[in-house]
């Protein structure tokens, strides 16, 4: 058992060598959040209490909680501190001075959402000077951005006053938070990594409730703004198969695939149907064994709908078994031409928006993220500040585990990024670490001592 263990380890030892890249370490990738965070500016009055805990310090706080998944991160430092004199958020985080929890939440309430999201674009720079930049590629050199909302809070007392109200039959009313998340992935690579959030809330001095179609149409000129070189796809569910959504998708130089249902584009099925009869709908037939065959359709240049000029390019792809039963079967509509070497890529990039929901959401919510934890609202933006930090620690995970070839054995042998960071939140709380290597290399050891030597 021990030699089968030793030669498993070696072999993951040197595979993730071969994928070793340096600066998207954390060790590399905390400091140059740090950076972004210390150019936010401070506009807290010169005789607030809470001056001597800078912003930064407060940010990278938030950023260690989300990390290393645990609300009580802060305190159990704090002791740490007191016993030897060094804790784990100013060796492993930069931070200076660990904020006193009075304070802690009140400060990130009132931080502009948008300056701290700089930090993503700040670790998507870095992900795209390296070689595994290309492997996020899609349709001739695109990258496929994933859009979709999700709720994180829900309760029948109200939060803040950024919470949407739902009426309900019964005469009750409940309160919710939701955001929109705008994310890179690709169809094989099953990593996805956060671009940009933007907050379905209720502002002030507006009486129309906030809706997720409103944010995307705020989401993309930001995107636009933040990576203008950048020749992205937006893929999207079927709430965005609307002329204006298409227009400003336009607008922004970006292609789309969007789902289209049948039942919300009856004139766009009843065009098709008319160009079945005259050969103007294309399709490739492929055998996908066992008697299932895939049936790819497309047709170009067809009206959305009758009450507008916008037209697109129109896609389709159906499963069926030997006895003809419909295993599976969408429509999409997209600004990309379609043609007979490119219309499998095309569904495939169209069929993998599930990676948002599965890779993304899913993970937040149920493996260890707490994105539905309750981490406090305040008064202005303290809940959207939580869930920003928390996707940034998701990010730093996500490039983590593409590049560092510590972090992908420590993840091997504790059951893959969960039982990781179980692992990691408790260490932390006992022991203070120089550096993330040291952490990863005591875990690695702990699990197999004999299996490596180090240095």
């Amino acid at each position: 058992m021990f030699q089968l263990l030793y030669i498993f380890s070696v072999y993951v030892f040197n595979e993730s060598m071969k994928r070793q890249i340096d600066t998207l370490k954390l060790s590399r990738l905390i400091p140059s959040i740090r950076e972004v965070f210390n150019k936010i500016p401070d506009n807290r009055q010169s005789d607030s209490a809470a001056l001597c805990y800078p912003v930064s310090d407060v940010l990278m706080s938030g950023l260690a909680m989300m990390t290393v998944q645990d609300p009580s991160m802060l305190e159990f430092q704090r002791r740490l501190e007191n016993s030897f004199g060094s804790n784990n958020l100013r060796s492993l985080f930069k931070v200076d001075k660990i904020p006193a929890a009075s304070q802690f939440r009140r400060i990130l309430d009132h931080l502009d959402p948008n300056l701290v999201q700089e930090a993503f674009v700040t670790c998507l720079r870095k992900l795209q000077k390296t070689r595994l930049w290309s492997e996020y590629r899609v349709l001739n050199g695109r990258y496929a951005v994933l859009i979709d909302g999700s709720e994180y809070f829900r309760s029948n007392k109200r939060g803040c006053r950024n919470c949407r109200e739902y009426h309900h039959r019964d005469g009750s009313v409940s309160y919710a938070h939701q955001i929109l998340a705008a994310t890179l992935a690709h169809p094989t690579a099953k990593k996805p990594v956060p671009l940009l959030l933007e907050e379905v809330a209720v502002e002030d001095g507006v009486r129309k409730t906030d809706c997720e179609y409103n944010a995307a149409c705020r989401l993309i000129p930001r995107i636009t703004k933040q990576h203008p070189q950048m020749d992205i796809v937006y893929v999207a569910d079927g709430l965005y198969s609307k002329a204006p959504f298409i227009k400003l998708i336009k607008a922004n130089n970006a292609g789309f695939i969007i789902v289209a249902n049948p039942a919300d584009h009856t004139e766009m099925e009843t065009n098709i149907a008319g160009l079945r009869k005259c050969g103007g709908v294309k399709s490739l037939e492929i055998n996908l064994g066992q008697g299932t065959k895939g049936l790819y359709e497309w047709a170009e240049n067809v009206e959305l709908n009758g009450s507008t000029d916008v037209k697109i390019n129109w896609i389709s792809y159906t499963e069926a078994s030997a006895k003809g039963k419909v295993k599976y079967k969408n429509t999409w509509v997209t600004n990309l031409k379609p043609t007979k070497s490119n219309i499998e890529e095309l569904v495939c990039v169209g069929r993998h928006r599930w990676q948002i929901e599965n890779q993304v959401f899913d993970i937040l919510k149920n493996h260890g993220y707490r994105l539905e934890h309750n981490y406090g609202h305040g008064k202005k933006k303290l809940s959207f500040i939580f869930i920003i930090l928390n996707f940034l620690a998701y990010m730093l995970h996500q490039l983590a585990s593409l590049s560092d070839s510590l972090f992908q054995m420590a993840m091997e042998m504790t059951d893959k990024n969960y039982g990781l960071w179980a692992d990691v939140k408790v260490i932390l709380q006992y022991f203070v670490w120089d550096s993330w290597d040291s952490l990863w290399k005591h875990i690695i050891k702990s699990v197999e001592p004999s299996a490596f030597e180090y240095d």
